[in-house]
């Protein structure tokens, strides 16, 4: 009667937090600034790349922001399928998975940044089924599956990444899926269980190149439980061994296309990845922040005094030590084989050669899940004897502070929602390049449909000017151009702005008979 009482206590808590989650992915969707990089997603859909771009709307002539988004932020009539495989080819860093995927949703739904960022909502929705299988085929337990999806389903972190036209939540899914199906066949052995896992292999490499590390964790795994000291070239492999290395060698074989495409680009690749080569100040603490959001975000910097950042570090910690001490050898190698080759393949090359890839949140996906998944088996097991005691003089001390902790941990995933749906630029949205925008879209809006229209002149380099024109009405026109050119202030237009316009711009300009005056902060001024 105890663990039946526990099961349903414990599953209609997390029915419930899921269903929190998943309001929290739709609510707001459209809030936030469409920033930077989901204006590149939109670039690289529509069949367009930065010189393309910068060639044809940065020379001086005034473009409608409607007809700007018409032609270089969603698929149209001009550009076909192979104009939108070219511009992925020119950014090979990128799988084209996801963006393939989100073409033909855009095609089929229509355009608008609630369109784009739907379908990253609807993806992240897969996490919970494939999170629950892993966790079964991991520790044969509902009860633990169950604590999994709660804590994916309220983890700010999570849902931050939900609402982005990008393909981290796509990429979640599928190491999730990868994963579980590589434990299903090693339990099972069938040509069908196999045939799953190659296919969430070429998946996970479709959707994101680091799911190469993912994979090699999977090797690791298999290499380990399989004993490899005893392996002898005078012996035959394992049968498992060889079906694992049949199926990963089918998966990477059905990604060869586009290894082909990273070795006819490889020049652009290494170029367009340099950037994660610049040292970062304060790397470790920036690693204890990133860790943190997982539970806990209030748009907070990082901070020594901040006690957030201990607790949470302490808290997964400990979860991986009580799941190595608790659990059977091959449940607890999986996790560490998930969590430890893709942190040690950011952590290294930043360590000895200096770099920031360690410090960009959503490339330690992997590490998270990982993560989430130990904490959920720690409060699992700690909340066990708590929830078949129903009277709580019960409880002891130990009980009751996992109790407190569980709580704690829902309120700080509920409340992080809470407060980040509110707000239009939060920390995924590279607060340096975005926290003006909505302000001087408000500002430069206010006439928008008035005649003659508003003209917004400005230098700035195409990703900034592209996430301030998802702000800005549809009447509201640009005029482009690439530092140091000037351009002509054209006649026929009212209201004019300078936005993130350089000393170059805003001299020319004077020289021409308009001086500028400033709007709002150095973003913005006005002619």
């Amino acid at each position: 009667m105890g663990k039946v009482q526990l099961k349903l206590t414990w599953r209609t808590l997390c029915i419930g937090l899921l269903v929190v989650g998943i309001f929290f992915r739709f609510f707001n969707l459209d809030r936030k600034v469409f920033w930077y990089d989901e204006t590149q997603t939109l670039l690289r859909i529509s069949g367009h790349n930065r010189t393309e771009l910068v060639a044809q709307v940065f020379n001086g002539n005034p473009i409608g922001v409607g007809e700007l988004h018409d032609r270089y932020q969603y698929p149209n009539a001009d550009r076909n399928l192979s104009y939108t495989l070219n511009a992925l080819a020119g950014s090979p860093e990128h799988a084209p998975g996801y963006f393939l995927i989100a073409r033909a949703w855009l095609q089929t739904f229509g355009h608008s940044v609630t369109v784009i960022r739907a379908l990253s909502a609807i993806v992240s929705l897969l996490s919970f089924p494939c999170i629950y299988w892993l966790c079964r085929e991991l520790f044969a337990s509902a009860s633990v599956a169950w604590a999994a999806v709660a804590l994916l389903a309220i983890s700010p972190f999570q849902v931050l990444y939900a609402q982005e036209a990008r393909q981290y939540s796509l990429w979640m899914v599928t190491i999730l899926f990868a994963s579980a199906a590589l434990l299903r066949a090693l339990r099972q052995q069938t040509l069908a269980s196999w045939g799953i896992y190659t296919l969430g292999v070429a998946a996970a490499l479709y959707v994101h190149m680091f799911s190469a590390f993912v994979l090699i964790g999977h090797g690791i795994y298999v290499l380990l439980i399989e004993n490899w000291r005893s392996l002898s070239p005078t012996q035959p492999l394992p049968k498992q061994l060889i079906a694992y290395l049949t199926a990963s060698l089918g998966g990477v074989l059905l990604f060869s296309p586009w290894l082909w495409v990273i070795v006819h680009h490889f020049q652009q690749f290494t170029e367009n990845t340099a950037s994660v080569g610049v040292n970062r100040p304060d790397l470790q603490l920036i690693w204890l922040l990133n860790l943190s959001r997982l539970f806990f975000d209030l748009n907070q910097g990082p901070s020594l005094l901040n006690p957030v950042l201990y607790l949470t570090a302490a808290l997964s910690g400990y979860a991986l030590y009580f799941l190595c001490r608790d659990t059977p050898r091959r449940d607890w190698l999986f996790i560490i084989t998930l969590i430890g080759v893709t942190g040690i393949a950011l952590l290294v090359p930043d360590v000895l050669f200096g770099g920031r890839r360690s410090s960009i949140t959503r490339y330690v996906i992997p590490c998270f899940l990982g993560i989430q998944i130990a904490v959920a088996y720690l409060l699992t097991v700690k909340l066990a004897p708590f929830l078949c005691q129903p009277e709580a003089m019960a409880i002891n001390r130990s009980q009751k502070y996992w109790r407190g902790m569980t709580i704690a941990l829902i309120l700080s995933g509920i409340l992080s929602c809470a407060v980040s749906s509110q707000f239009q630029v939060w920390w995924n949205k590279s607060f340096a390049k975005s926290r003006y925008n909505p302000a001087i879209a408000q500002i430069v809006n206010q006439n928008a449909a008035a005649q003659p229209p508003t003209l917004v002149i400005s230098d700035e380099i195409p990703g900034y000017i592209l996430s301030l024109s998802h702000l800005l009405s549809p009447q509201v026109y640009l005029q482009l151009v690439v530092e140091p050119n000037i351009p002509t202030v054209p006649k026929g237009f009212g209201k004019k702005y300078l936005y993130r316009a350089s000393e170059t711009l805003q001299q020319g300009l004077a020289q021409q008979g308009f001086p500028s005056t400033p709007a709002y902060k150095a973003w913005l001024r006005q002619l």
